[in-house]
């Protein structure tokens, strides 16, 4: 049995890209196999329709990656049957189709820190810390870690190659007449560029959205889409970064559901320290078991227990927190046409009555461009890998290590011109998990690597935090608020593996000198973003301001908590947790928020009326914030 076979370069060449084809339309099913949750729970017949489905968008990438490949050979000269000139397509086709299948296969398991199929924005903001250098050294540590995806690359890669060599191009004796070969160069050019669009007959080309016409459930669009396709249909960083405009009401009925423009009635201003501590993937449900020096100081503090991070992602995290105003995913403010608009975000305000800004992180200098973020939200000194004195307490991947970086932040806020408003992203219980050589694990409950002991470390480094802190004489007049990016994305399997719990987040404010009274706040849901306006209600801040969240302690407002997931929102009040169309205009699925927050088991039967409620003040909420970002009117200034 001969394996391989002699043909034109026509057949050749529609060979070679069906191999390239097949092997993508393939890797889906590895994506879906590591990530069963984009299914929706549908089983084998769903996913072959949404597979289905997914060809015209496999075809579009394939195209477009391929666009030179195929262009070298349809040229109607004789050039193209040279030797030479055949490696030269070889080496082309092996570069583009090794990319185009690397990029899907490795979106299989950085899904998991996104919740949707990678955009251009998500590489920008990698290469962002420390530029494409850096970018790839980190790839290379994730393809460690993540071995088997990238086994599994190198194996589609080589049966790839293998299979585009068993086609070998027979030179004919003649070639065919010109307008042939240019009948032929138009018609390959024709379905190339018809293969890119995605569709015929229309002044539109395929985009991203269309995915959501194909599927019965929202997070199926990713089992439709390819990871190569949204991030050419994402290139254009100024369409990629923004928000639609949305509208439900007119401004009278807005004016009726909420109002974003804060007019305090406090009259003196507490010239109290401010500290925001963030920590990296600090999930609330993991607290407890995990991280025992926070949990003593949460039971001495005020803890809002229900909080809901915005997005999956550090930089909306830090958006939502320091700056006071949402960045759900994919959405990143500092790439955006809006990152001129002014703020009134807590620093930014307290810095206008004297208080010094400052951001400790201990990455690299612009690390996905959460300080360039801390500095638009008016805190003007900043820390980062850059600045800390010692390198041998860099952990090779992120950053500082959190433990001696608490040192350093502790001596650094000793320097500062009181009263300051600070805040430290901690980085040591991202992935993956590095502690200092020689580090003693042994009372750890989880020593070996992994979330669970990133987690444990850096407990440990709030504990040294703290310990040093309370002996200098900033630490009794400081306000300490704790919180996380975002919950854990790591700990697959579990129940805390499903979209609400995910996203819960702590909300700790502790005060050294109890003018905070200790309590625990359970009888409400609030959102991350709600953090700034009820950290200037604690100080007294006494001038308007525009602030798009909430005073968590405010006991008249109807709390609730947003958060984008597979690109369509989640409202969660006590009572109800909502998934609502991607456009916020239906709701879509119901769960009752305190007997299924594993939300496993849809609602048929609800209270409609107070669904009904939360859904409005959800339009009401996006409504508000979308014109407020997209027009610069996130300040009363």
């Amino acid at each position: 049995m001969k394996l391989n076979f002699r043909t034109d370069i026509y057949l050749a060449t529609a060979y070679q890209l069906a191999v390239a084809l097949v092997l993508l339309w393939l890797s889906r099913l590895v994506f879906v196999i590591y990530n069963p949750e984009t299914m929706a729970g549908g089983g084998a017949g769903e996913y072959l329709r949404l597979a289905a489905h997914g060809l015209r968008f496999d075809l579009s990438a394939l195209a477009y990656f391929n666009s030179l490949f195929i262009l070298m050979r349809i040229l109607p000269w004789g050039i193209v049957y040279d030797r030479r000139y055949m490696r030269a397509t070889a080496w082309v086709y092996g570069v583009c189709n090794s990319l185009l299948l690397a990029i899907n296969l490795s979106d299989t398991v950085y899904y998991r820190f996104t919740g949707a199929r990678l955009r251009w924005s998500n590489i920008a903001n990698v290469t962002a810390d420390g530029g494409a250098a850096d970018a790839l050294s980190l790839v290379g540590r994730y393809a460690l870690q993540y071995w088997w995806v990238a086994l599994a690359a190198a194996a589609a890669i080589a049966l790839m190659m293998w299979l585009y060599g068993r086609a070998r191009v027979s030179k004919p004796r003649r070639l065919p007449r010109v307008w042939i070969r240019l009948a032929i160069f138009a018609a390959a050019g024709l379905a190339t560029f018809l293969c890119m669009r995605g569709r015929a007959g229309s002044g539109v080309p395929l985009a991203i959205p269309d995915a959501a016409t194909c599927v019965s459930r929202a997070p199926q669009v990713n089992v439709v889409l390819n990871s190569p396709f949204t991030i050419l249909r994402s290139l254009n960083r100024s369409k990629a970064n923004t928000e639609p405009e949305l509208t439900f009401f007119s401004d009278a009925e807005l004016a009726t559901l909420r109002n974003s423009l804060h007019t305090p009635a406090a009259d003196s201003l507490q010239r109290r320290n401010v500290m925001v501590i963030i920590i990296e993937s600090g999930g609330a449900e993991w607290i407890e078991p995990l991280m025992p020096f926070l949990d003593s100081l949460r039971r001495e503090s005020l803890s809002i227990d229900n909080t809901l991070a915005c997005s999956r992602s550090s930089c909306g995290g830090a958006t939502a927190v320091l700056a006071g105003f949402p960045a759900f995913d994919p959405f990143y403010y500092m790439l955006s046409p809006y990152n001129k608009d002014v703020l009134d975000s807590p620093a930014s305000l307290l810095a206008r009555r004297g208080w010094t800004g400052a951001f400790f992180y201990g990455c690299n200098h612009g690390s996905f461009n959460i300080e360039q973020t801390a500095y638009a939200a008016g805190h003007r000194r900043t820390y980062s890998r850059e600045d800390y004195p010692d390198g041998a307490d860099y952990d090779g991947t992120w950053g500082i290590f959190d433990r001696p970086m608490a040192a350093y932040v502790v001596r650094e806020l000793s320097q500062l011109p009181e009263p300051f408003a600070a805040a430290w992203f901690t980085i040591s219980a991202h992935g993956p998990w590095t502690l200092p050589e020689g580090y003693d694990t042994s009372g750890f409950i989880h020593p070996e690597r992994g979330p669970e002991r990133g987690l444990e470390y850096t407990d440990r480094a709030l504990r040294d935090f703290f310990t040093l802190a309370s002996s200098r004489p900033w630490y009794r007049s400081t306000t300490f608020v704790i919180t996380a990016d975002h919950g854990n994305r790591d700990f697959r399997g579990t129940r805390y593996d499903t979209p609400y719990l995910r996203s819960r987040i702590p909300f700790i404010v502790y005060t050294p000198d109890g003018s905070v009274a200790p309590r625990q706040v359970s009888d409400r849901v609030v959102s991350q973003h709600d953090i700034a306006p009820t950290l200037l209600g604690l100080l007294g801040w006494d001038e308007p301001y525009v602030a798009v969240g909430t005073d968590a302690l405010d006991d008249s407002a109807a709390h609730f908590g947003i958060h984008r997931h597979d690109g369509r929102y989640m409202l969660v009040d006590t009572r109800h947790i909502l998934l609502t169309s991607a456009d916020m205009r239906s709701v879509d699925e119901v769960y009752d928020a305190a007997a299924d927050p594993e939300m496993q088991s849809p609602l048929s039967a609800y209270d409609r009326a107070a669904v009904d409620s939360l859904l409005r003040r959800g339009q009401a909420f996006m409504q508000d914030y979308t014109h407020r970002l997209i027009h610069d009117r996130l300040s009363a200034q």
